[in-house]
């Protein structure tokens, strides 16, 4: 991959000043092939961080094309909010595995600034509480928690993975770990958790169908931990990555129609003042929408249908649910010199609210954002926002002990229910396999061409892994062994 990543010397990692121009590939030099016809003129469906990609490299080419985006705003599964005074990213918070990450080397060309964001650093100061024992844990029963889970995760689990074969799940392969050391009663249930969380947590995805086997060989290809948040949220990095590109808006793309010669999408343009039917015709298509969508019956129909094998791949890969509830308050009242992130351990059902992630141990801004991820992210996306918001403070109080005051600024998110999105992010379901994410990735006809993080066999789940598949589709049009991202 062009470009070096970057070492942390503290807190905050400087970004490098702005280069207006860069090279870049896919981590490899080999020019995709499948390509049929020149790119007179291209499609983009997606303006998340793929299409963008894509259409930075096609711009810094000077292939013409348009760029179609069924929101009213760039930036898809990427979208920072302004909570009075304070940047929240309600997608895709973290540059994960920064160092020798596409992601940092595009950081440092736009000029962006990180910081360390790595919440496992500071498991000492977790506020670990059992709603079942109705009490915070002791430090002794915190870390021998967190221990076992890091164990079975990072240590344990692909020696069981060999044990139990391919068809074992995250949570088959728990049990396993749990019966293997003995523990029982209250110390089980919570080295439980930990597991659960490292898993299901992070993989957005019921941890009985996610496949162990399929974790513990995923090659994250970079380094450097849970990683670091953009200072000012994703936004700088993706409106860089837009730039100048006038990207057409509320454009509801319905079918894509494909034949020897090119293709014709036929979108719903929404505006106040109702619908209208439009079609843009083009020498091949760049598809960059999340693999929910093109699993939704409601998606995007294909004319002629898409190949069975890639159909096939579609329905295997893991698509997940994850949703945000985001408060910004006068001031870190939970936080004190013991405390910063709070890890919530209910009683029933077993798994809400997991992870509360302390904004103010990270950017000193006074705010909350609490992770819902696999199962109680379809709970808590079923309760409506209102509802959502009232159950979190109710918990919080819970957890302090103490009525807590209102939020000044609050979000919570709706990724399951938006049409663009269905849900979360792809995941390592069970029966999947590597090939299906190549699968995902292959041209159909050589005039429709995918890209997104389902695309990319080791950095599915990944910003960068999306940014990384743009440049590849931009690649294979370019017939180039690597393409100008530009930084404006």
């Amino acid at each position: 991959m062009t470009g070096a990543g970057i070492t942390f010397a503290g807190p905050l990692a400087r970004g490098a000043f702005a280069a207006p121009t860069a090279s870049y590939d896919d981590g490899s030099t080999t020019i995709p092939d499948g390509l049929v016809g020149e790119p007179e003129r291209v499609i983009i469906v997606g303006a998340g961080w793929a299409g963008l990609t894509a259409a930075n490299a096609l711009r810094n080419a000077g292939v013409y094309h348009v760029v179609l985006e069924g929101r009213d705003r760039i930036g898809g599964r990427a979208h920072t909010v302004d909570l009075d005074g304070v940047p929240i990213d309600l997608g895709c918070s973290w540059i994960h595995d920064p160092i020798g990450n596409p992601m940092t080397t595009f950081a440092d060309q736009v000029g962006v600034a990180r910081r360390n964001a790595d919440h496992i650093a500071d498991a000492a100061t977790y506020r670990m509480w059992d709603a079942r024992l109705d009490r915070e844990l002791t430090s002794t029963e915190k870390l021998t928690a967190l221990f076992h889970g890091a164990s079975f995760v990072f240590t344990e689990a692909a020696g069981i993975a060999a044990e139990l074969g391919t068809t074992a799940s995250f949570y088959d392969g728990a049990q396993a770990y749990l019966d293997h050391h003995g523990l029982d009663g209250d110390a089980r249930r919570q080295a439980e958790f930990a597991m659960r969380a490292l898993s299901e947590l992070s993989e957005n995805y019921p941890w009985t169908k996610l496949s162990l086997d399929q974790a513990v060989h995923r090659d994250l290809l970079y380094t450097g931990g849970l990683g670091v948040w953009p200072v000012g949220g994703y936004e700088r990095l993706y409106h860089a990555m837009a730039g100048p590109e006038p990207v057409l808006l509320s454009h509801h793309v319905e079918a894509i129609e494909r034949s020897r010669d090119g293709v014709t999408v036929h979108a719903v343009i929404r505006g106040v003042s109702g619908r209208r039917r439009v079609s843009f015709q083009g020498s091949h298509v760049i598809v960059a929408v999340p693999l929910g969508v093109l699993k939704s019956r409601r998606g995007i129909r294909f004319i002629p249908p898409l190949p069975r094998a890639k159909v096939a791949s579609i329905k295997r890969v893991g698509f997940g649910r994850i949703e945000k509830v985001a408060m910004r308050f006068d001031e870190a009242f939970w936080a004190d010199a013991l405390h910063t992130h709070i890890v919530h351990i209910s009683s029933r059902p077993p798994f809400r609210l997991p992870l509360w992630v302390d904004v103010d141990r990270i950017s000193g801004e006074p705010a909350l954002v609490v992770f819902s991820a696999g199962p109680d992210a379809k709970r808590i996306h079923a309760l409506g926002p209102r509802a959502a918001l009232e159950m979190t403070l109710a918990r919080l109080s819970d957890i302090l002990g103490y009525g807590v005051p209102r939020p000044r600024a609050w979000h919570v998110t709706d990724w399951q229910g938006s049409p663009y999105t269905r849900g979360g992010y792809t995941a390592t379901a069970l029966g999947a396999s590597p090939d299906d994410f190549d699968a995902l990735a292959e041209p159909v006809d050589g005039r429709v061409l995918f890209c997104g993080e389902h695309t990319h066999r080791h950095r599915y789940a990944h910003a960068d892994g999306a940014m990384t598949t743009g440049i590849r589709e931009a690649k294979r049009l370019l017939q180039s062994a690597a393409v100008t991202l530009s930084a404006e």
